[in-house]
């Protein structure tokens, strides 16, 4: 996604699942030298405000890969908490 600069999204539909909770699908659009792009927004509201909860692009969560990478650190490190901030304090600063 980092690649797509000036990126064009158009919104296809939302789909009001009740008064918190919306999932908007949309398309980042194509062009020459880029595919076009299937996104899915699951979007949360709370006091009138919406939060971006996940994106699902082309079918992938990005909250669900996140949470398995976290878990794939913790398993790999005997549940260790501690290697899960390093990990990611090594991250941000990169």
């Amino acid at each position: 996604m980092a690649e797509y600069t000036n990126p064009e999204i158009e919104v296809k539909s939302k789909n009001v699942i009740n008064k918190n909770y919306t999932i908007v699908s949309s398309i980042l659009v194509g062009t020459s030298s880029r595919p076009e792009v299937k996104i899915d927004w699951r979007v949360y509201t709370k006091d009138k405000n919406p939060l971006i909860r996940d994106l699902i692009i082309e079918g992938l969560s990005l909250a669900r890969t996140q949470k398995e990478e976290f878990l794939s650190i913790l398993n790999s490190n005997g549940g260790d908490i501690n290697a899960l901030f390093e990990t990611l304090k090594e991250f941000s600063s990169n």
